[in-house]
């Protein structure tokens, strides 16, 4: 039973997710990157090269047992999910620059993601004497056949019906929801101690999403973006695309731990994602603000 959980039903509601994520999309989504360069370039930065390394850290100081550390690792890889999208909208962010920096730091994790991942095993295995093999190449193939395919099947279907635009919130939350109760329906057959190894993880999560948040924030705001921009970064370095990873830790690695990680990091982003809004609306409402362009 685990294994048609882990080989088939997550895998294709990957497909579905992001098949849901290609209705979205149009060209002009990938072209808008010229429009926004420095926010966007600084955000993928942040997304695929430093967030990694924060997770290394914090797995590597809190002494996380291998695949705890390789999932921490493999969610802090992970770019942002639609789920980003629609809380910056909702907050009144930049929607055009966090779709841009979604579906572009979406197909370069293509090749990032597997390459972190190997890292990671490499250097937590290797302190464990642990040989666990994640061929690059192979993994990259197989992130596309459920990323790069869909996203382009869902952008070709847009154009050629576009009424499916409007059943994409139905196909991406039964993709979503079937992925989760998949995940947790095998995590309880074939996992001992679950709560055990969930409350080991919890507080490297927690620090890792705020200093998501932190550093998706501060960064640019140093660097010079706009307030509204810098918010914006900031929600798509908290909001990581967590089905991803998870997908990643059950077929690639197949095992359960690794993936527990991305769903203690996915309970913790969503309300402090929120509360940057939320906090960047009312400082935008009070009459003392004062608004950076």
């Amino acid at each position: 039973m685990v294994e048609v959980i882990l080989q088939i039903i997550i895998p294709i509601t990957m497909f579905g997710l992001m098949f849901g994520m290609g209705l979205t999309l149009t060209k002009a989504d990938f072209k808008r990157v010229l429009s926004f360069p420095k926010p966007t370039i600084i955000a993928l930065v942040l997304q695929l090269l430093v967030l990694p390394l924060v997770g290394f850290a914090l797995a590597d100081v809190f002494g996380l047992s291998v695949m705890l550390a390789v999932g921490l690792v493999a969610v802090a890889a992970c770019p942002g999910g639609t789920t980003s999208n629609m809380v910056v909208h909702m907050g009144k962010g930049d929607t055009a620059l966090s779709i841009t920096i979604t579906a572009t730091a979406t197909m370069i994790t293509l090749f990032t993601l597997p390459l972190w991942t190997k890292l990671a095993l490499d250097y937590f295995g290797a302190s464990d004497s642990l040989v666990i093999d994640m061929p690059v190449l192979k993994t990259a193939l197989q992130i596309a056949m459920f990323t790069v395919l869909p996203v382009a099947l869902g952008m070709f279907f847009r154009l050629k019906i576009p009424a499916l635009i409007a059943r994409e919130p139905m196909i991406s939350k039964l993709s979503t929801a079937t992925m989760l109760i998949a995940f947790f329906g095998s995590a309880f057959v074939d996992t001992d101690n679950l709560l055990a190894k969930s409350a080991v993880i919890i507080l490297p999560a927690l620090l890792f999403v705020l200093s998501a948040m932190c550093i998706g924030y501060g960064v640019p705001r140093v660097l010079g973006v706009n307030q509204k921009d810098s918010v914006t970064i900031a929600v798509e370095t908290c909001l990581k695309n967590i089905l991803l990873s998870m997908f990643l830790a059950t077929t690639a690695l197949k095992d359960m731990d690794a993936a527990l990680a991305s769903v203690v990091v996915g309970l913790v982003m969503m309300p402090i994602a929120i509360g940057i809004m939320v906090v960047y609306r009312l400082s935008n409402k009070s009459p003392e603000a004062v608004m950076s362009s």
